[in-house]
């Protein structure tokens, strides 16, 4: 089959010539285009990789403060509880009933402070702009 009989009787267009100038400018609006939203891009990939690398700064320096506080905060109950319970050894040995009474409840008041519970009340502190100073 050949061309004229593909195209059967289709009406006869005429084909525009094209003018140089005008192919030249939109090709170099083209590129200016093209080079403003690369541009704009990269900027864009910059922005999210420096809020990436801040997040994960400040993810690091909570983790570590929270080790350091975790650490500290176990190793003081850890001496307060053996203390308490050398205290009600003592206690025993020695049949004083108040010294057993008040040192099963010092025993239990610090087995129901949870660490964790105040784990969170210092990083809530530490992301507040208003807490000038922190205790650990």
């Amino acid at each position: 089959m050949t061309i004229k009989k593909l195209l059967g009787n289709m009406p006869k267009m005429p084909v525009p010539t094209p003018d140089p100038n005008m192919a030249f400018n939109t090709l170099v609006s083209a590129w200016k285009e093209c080079s403003i939203v690369t541009e704009q891009e990269k900027t864009k990939r910059e922005n999210i990789r420096s809020y990436r690398d801040v997040n994960i700064k400040a993810i690091e320096e909570n983790s570590a403060i929270l080790k350091l506080y975790l650490e500290k905060t176990f190793a003081e109950r850890s001496t307060v509880i053996h203390g308490m319970f050398d205290r009600l050894d003592a206690g025993i040995a020695s049949g004083n009933l108040d010294v057993i009474s008040a040192t099963i409840a010092a025993i239990v008041d610090v087995t129901k402070q949870s660490p964790l519970a105040a784990a969170r009340e210092l990083i809530g502190n530490y992301r507040d702009p208003n807490v000038a100073m922190i205790e650990i």
